[in-house]
């Protein structure tokens, strides 16, 4: 009997961590078709004024962009690093990265519960949400499907 004990602790432990990352996806994709809040569009005309002085952010229900939320302690953030770098040549000014650290209320609101996160929005809604680690091509295949006329700067 004891021999049995380790074995179902661990079974114990790997079902709560699935259940875990089951419960932050659910909670990632349940934004899906939500407006852009007010605070996240603020947040991304200050990290972008040069595209609100352009006329190009109207209002939230123009935007189209790709926001980032990370921690700069996060070792799967400074792995997406070099792919959201990509993405923001690809598509100038439309790739935001937000520290939790800094738009901490923002993060609650959006009840952002692990990071990276990012978040899709297109013409003022979010279309899709990633929670952890996510390819480049899975990125790129996503936002040529959610920004049809606007085209990317090959490099």
């Amino acid at each position: 009997m004891p021999d049995l004990i380790v074995p179902a602790v661990l079974a114990a432990l790997v079902l709560l961590i699935l259940l875990g990352q089951w419960v932050v996806q659910r909670r990632a994709q349940s934004m899906r078709g939500q407006a852009v809040p007010p605070a996240l569009w603020a947040a991304f005309v200050a990290e972008r004024p040069a595209m609100a002085l352009d006329g190009e952010l109207a209002n939230a229900d123009s935007m189209n962009a790709l926001i980032e939320f990370g921690s700069p302690n996060c070792s799967a953030c400074r792995r997406m690093a070099p792919v959201l770098a990509h993405l923001n040549a690809q598509y100038p000014g439309r790739v935001v990265h937000l520290s939790v650290l800094h738009h901490r209320a923002l993060a609650q609101a959006l009840r952002i519960m692990g990071t990276p996160t990012l978040i899709l929005i297109q013409k003022g809604k979010i279309a899709d949400v990633f929670v952890g680690i996510t390819p480049l091509s899975r990125l790129v295949e996503q936002l040529r499907r959610q920004w049809p006329e606007i085209e990317p700067i090959t490099t």
